[in-house]
Parts: structure tokens; sequence; C-alpha cells
């Protein structure tokens, strides 16, 4: 299928005219077409500028050359996407990739903590969904924005007017009429916690630098539960409890407004729990696992942690390492991997999202565990054409290397085991477990 003004990312909007005359071909041969509406209208001003575009588009570059994209712009910044023969895992590739561009958008940030991040993106299986497909495209055609709309002559604005003199009186019987305009939902909660800066970031670090944290440390333990099988404790997590923290020592200010901040803090909370943890009474045999950024591994703070914890336990110990910090120097994580392989450490990567699964290669970073961070929008999963790619892509990394974790829902638990999930952390967990 040619594609020639559509493969350029910096292509004029407008261009829901050239897909509903695409589609037309498409709807006599729709077997292996799916197709992808991105809703980046939603998208600041600031975050709507040429370069976002063209980022955008780059990211799909490798699927309008090898599976036959085409990509289309509307006149208020949402982008249409359509191929053949493409697996979801490579959409969801591209679609990573598109939201990476405006990553540093605060509305994008919102859905993401919100676990709302699916509403970013609707998904059409044209084979059977070719109808509701197209009337989402005219919907996306008659949509013009306010700053596009033409500037009404005097006299229309004088008949506008008057017809709205007209109908005042008959406005409140008026019933709402149906649209095809899509309406967004937004979120209605904001955060109006003031954000930590350095300066609170500063000051934090010093206080934790002489202060004791015995109190402040929690743990959690992950549990092996197949079936109707009694659940089996398989480690124990000890982790610097953050909500302590806060209350105690920065009660009105957002910790996790800077994830950088945030990161930098997170090596003091290593350096503390690595002096306290042998200080405390770990139980002979149980395995444990902490929390740990790679840049940690290499401190004189963890070459003395690690025959101090020996001395405590015989278990190989787990280190928690989040897939942000990992991510952001892929070299110095390979070279404390060879270190904490020489030690005998086992390697957890943290905080990730399920429909990442299917896209990591659990091998190459030579992990032996992921752990998933549980998010309420996971139950939409079930029973739609995502819950079988996020089967096989636990399958396919071992059903007992998942963590399912944050389970606080009973709707956590019911998700892990649709999905093939056999370990699970959290404090629904621990109340009906621990």
């Amino acid at each position: 299928m040619e594609n020639t003004a559509r493969m350029e990312s910096s292509a004029p909007p407008c261009q829901m005219d050239e897909l509903l005359s695409e589609l037309r071909s498409v709807k006599r041969h729709p077997e292996g077409f799916r197709g992808i509406h991105l809703h980046f209208s939603l998208l600041e001003r600031e975050h709507k500028q040429p370069y976002h575009r063209r980022s955008i588009a780059t990211a799909f570059n490798k699927l309008i050359h090898s599976k036959s994209g085409q990509l289309y712009w509307t006149s208020h910044f949402d982008l249409v996407f359509i191929c053949k023969d493409c697996s979801i895992s490579e959409m969801d590739t591209a679609i990573i990739g598109a939201r990476r561009a405006v990553e540093d958008s605060p509305l994008i940030k919102e859905y993401i903590a919100a676990g709302r991040d699916d509403d970013l993106c609707d998904w059409y299986d044209l084979t059977e969904e070719m109808d509701r497909f197209l009337k989402m495209v005219e919907g996306l055609k008659n949509l013009v924005p306010k700053d596009q709309a033409p500037t009404p002559s005097l006299k229309s604005m004088i008949t506008n007017l008057n017809q709205r003199l007209i109908n005042v009186d008959t406005a409140q019987d008026a019933k709402p009429t149906e649209t095809t305009i899509p309406l967004y939902d937004p979120l209605a909660t904001k955060n109006t916690t003031a954000p930590m800066g350095p300066i609170q970031l500063d000051q934090l670090e010093r206080n934790l630098v002489n202060m004791e944290i015995f109190q402040m440390l929690a743990n959690q333990t992950a549990y092996v539960i197949v079936g109707d099988s009694p659940p089996q404790p398989i480690f124990v997590e000890h982790y610097i409890s953050v909500n302590m923290i806060k209350k105690r020592l920065l009660p009105t200010y957002d910790m996790l407004a800077d994830k950088w901040l945030f990161q930098r803090l997170t090596r003091t909370f290593d350096k503390k729990l690595l002096q306290t943890l042998p200080q405390t009474s770990l139980i002979q045999g149980q395995v444990v696992s902490i929390n740990i950024n790679v840049e940690t591994v290499f401190t004189p703070e963890f070459d003395k942690f690690i025959p101090q914890f020996r001395e405590k336990s015989t278990q190989p110990l787990i280190l928690e390492m989040s897939l942000f910090d990992v991510i952001s120097d892929l070299q110095k994580y390979y070279e404390a991997r060879a270190k904490l392989t020489q030690l005998g450490c086992r390697i957890s990567l943290d905080a990730m999202d399920v429909e990442s699964l299917a896209i990591l290669d659990r091998e190459l970073l030579a992990v032996d565990f992921l752990k998933i961070n549980w998010k309420p929008h996971y139950k939409k999963l079930l029973g739609g054409p995502k819950q079988k790619k996020i089967t096989d892509a636990i399958a396919a990394q071992g059903n007992m290397r998942i963590i399912l974790c944050h389970c606080d829902t009973e709707s956590a638990l019911k998700f892990g085991k649709a999905v093939g999930i056999h370990m699970y952390q959290g404090f629904l967990i621990d109340r009906k477990f621990g």
C-alpha cells in the first residue's frame, strides 16, 4: 500500500478526508487491519507544537515502512493510525514512543498517575469494528477547533444573536442531542500540595543523615498463590516507608512531584536502609528483598552491608531496582549486575506496567523477577483482546517470575489469577494470609 504524503511527519492537519478515502478501499478487504485513535487533542497548547507532531509521527515510522502503516492527523491534534498484519506488541511499542514525545505534559502525567492512561488510546480491529471506526472518523472530521473556526460575519452574528433571544424561553425544555464528537472526562481531582523542591530535598536529606529510622522501616511478604493450594510465603521485602517519612518530616510537600528529585532522595534511603537493616531481627532462612538504586551497588555502604547481611541470613538477597533507574543508564546497570552475580544476589525489576511485559526482554536484562504495579484500570483488560496478549506475555516470561504488587483489592487478585500470575504482594494479601 503506497503512502507518500501521509508518511511525512510534518504534514498539515485535517487529514480525515484522506483517511475516509483510504478506508473505502480497506473496507473491501479489512482482514488483518488494526486502527488506533490517540487523544492528543487533550494536550496543552505548548505540547502541540510542530516538533511534537514530528516526534510523535517518528514513533510510527517503522510500522509505516514494514506494516503498510498510515498516519493521519486531525485539525485538533488527535492522531489516527492504521496498519496491516501488525502485532499488538508492535503497536504498543509505537504508542509508548509517541507518548514519550510528550511525556513532559502535566496532563499525560495526571492520566498515568490516575491509572487512566488507557483512556488516551482507543483500539479497533477493523475486521470486526469497521463501522464503529468509520463513525469515529466521521466525528473527528466534523470536530473543528475553536482557534481554527472561521470568523463569522457581522450579519451572521446578528442573526445568531436574534435566534438565541428567540430560543431563550424554550431552552430549558430542549432535549440533549446525540453527538459523535468525542467527549473527554477530565480528571476532577487536582493535586494542591506544593511539590518538593531542591531546598526541601536538601533539608530532608540533612535530617535523615543522623536520624534513627527503625520506626520508619516497614516490610511486606510476597506469596505464591496457585489455585486452591494454601498460599506460601516466598520472600519479605524490607523498605523505608515514604508515607511515614512524609508525615514526620515533610507533611506539607509532595515528595513524588519531581521524579528526578525523588530518585536522588531514594539514594539517601538506600544508605539508611543498608545501615539499619543488619541491626534488626531477621529470621534465619527467610528470603529478604530490599529496594536499591543501581548507583548504590558501587558505594562503600553496600560493600559493608553484604557481609553484615550474610551473618544474619544464608538465603540469597533480592535487590529490587526500578525500571526507570535501570534504563536511565544501561551500561551502569550491566556493571552492577556483574557485581551482584558474583555476590550471589538476585535482581527484581520493579515498578513495571503489565502491558510492557510483551516488549521487555527479561533474559537480555538478566533479571530474576518482574514486579508489576497493580492499577485499577487493569480489570478493564479482562475479557478483551488484550487479555490473551498479557496472558501469553506472562507465560513467555515465566509464571513464577512475575509478581503483582500493590494488591489492595480483590480485583487485583482476580486479575492476576485470570492472566496466570502466581506471586502476589500487597495490603490485601497481608490481611488475607499474613
